[in-house]
């Protein structure tokens, strides 16, 4: 009952936030009307009112979207794909510390099937939840390890992003901090990097439980306690293999270039000008940081409104930019429908009986 509740809520502030959205750029842009027709508003009845702002808000929107050159659309698309494959052979580094061998065939159906669940589930991080159960399930003689390489996979890639975030906002903290429309996105930016950082390093830290018994005593008594210390021993695992960790941080900020390049090529397909390439590996990083979170379902809301007030900084309409954000999310929601096709096709595979009587 809680679970659903909290589902509801968070459905309901993704939509919230959205019509806030929707409502303040219409509202803006009948303003605008009213003023190239020397119209007062105060003169006019609320429903005349209301059938401008329903008329010319939505009007903006679908210029934007007219604006879109189909060939740019299709790299968009191309280059959202990649990280997705990149992510994969990523993956299976990452199983492999633990010895855990999985065909790269199985990997990507499972992979695929985690973007699936992603286009609707809590923040960008909930098909990560389904990709544990399905890998669980292929590996089932290591489940705890098997659900710790998909904690791994994702803290990595986090981390990286995290990187990449305070590496451009440092270049450029003129723009990140002493701009007050941006400043409490920068701020948010850094306290998830830092309780991040934090996480990780007390989840490394061997024997820190045992400093504080009260601690260890209220672990214990969690349930399913064994499944979550075999859990953090095989995340502990990879401290001694610096070589995996080198090449997953390496092809990780392949992942992200890839994914932002994929936003930029939406930005040159709606003819945006005045954002420069820079502009969105400054911007990006914040808002993914921002929208990795379990706010809204799939960051719906909260990631166009950063958006809105990122780029408009570098004089891009907010109309613009909501079509933007939109379409960007369009370019992934492509593999997760290819995802959902994976979904409907992938089936268990077991072990042969042999190797399950043995393990009994």
């Amino acid at each position: 009952m809680k679970k659903r509740l909290g589902g509801l809520i968070r459905i309901l502030i993704s939509v919230g936030i959205l019509a806030y959205l929707f409502h303040s750029i219409f509202q803006k842009e009948a303003a605008n009307y009213f003023v190239a027709h020397q119209k007062d508003p105060d003169a006019l009845s609320w429903v005349e009112r209301a059938r401008i702002v329903w008329h010319v808000g939505p009007l903006s929107l679908w210029d934007a979207l007219q604006k879109v050159q189909p060939l740019w659309l299709v790299w968009a698309v191309i280059c959202a794909g990649i990280p997705g494959y990149l992510g994969i052979i990523r993956w299976q580094w990452i199983l492999q510390v633990q010895g855990l061998e999985v065909r790269f065939s199985r990997l990507f159906s499972i992979a695929f099937i985690g973007l699936f669940f992603n286009a609707f589930m809590l923040g960008s991080m909930g098909g990560d939840v389904v990709k544990a159960w399905y890998v669980a399930h292929e590996t089932h003689h290591k489940k705890a390890e098997s659900v710790a390489t998909v904690a791994v996979d994702r803290l990595i890639g986090m981390l990286v992003l995290f990187i990449i975030a305070l590496v451009m906002m440092g270049l450029y903290y003129k723009r990140s901090f002493e701009d007050p429309k941006l400043l409490g996105f920068a701020v948010a930016t850094l306290a998830v990097v830092l309780g991040t950082v934090a996480i990780t390093i007390l989840g490394l830290w061997r024997g820190f439980t045992d400093r504080f018994p009260r601690v260890r005593a209220w672990l214990v008594r969690l349930p399913r306690y064994d499944m979550l210390r075999r859990v953090v021993e095989a995340y502990r695992a990879y401290a001694s293999h610096p070589v995996v960790l080198t090449k997953t941080v390496l092809i990780s900020f392949a992942i992200h270039f890839f994914s932002m390049l994929s936003i930029w090529c939406v930005g040159r397909g709606l003819g945006i000008s005045s954002a420069k390439f820079v502009d969105y590996f400054l911007y990006l990083p914040i808002i993914n940081t921002v929208t990795a979170l379990p706010i809204t379902i799939s960051g719906f809301g909260l990631r166009e409104g950063m958006y809105m007030k990122m780029f408009s900084q570098v004089n891009v309409a907010e109309p613009v930019a909501l079509v933007m954000s939109l379409l960007g999310y369009l370019a992934n929601l492509f593999w997760s429908i290819v995802g959902a096709a994976f979904y409907l096709t992938h089936r268990k595979e077991l072990p042969p009986a042999e190797v399950l009587a043995k393990e009994e």
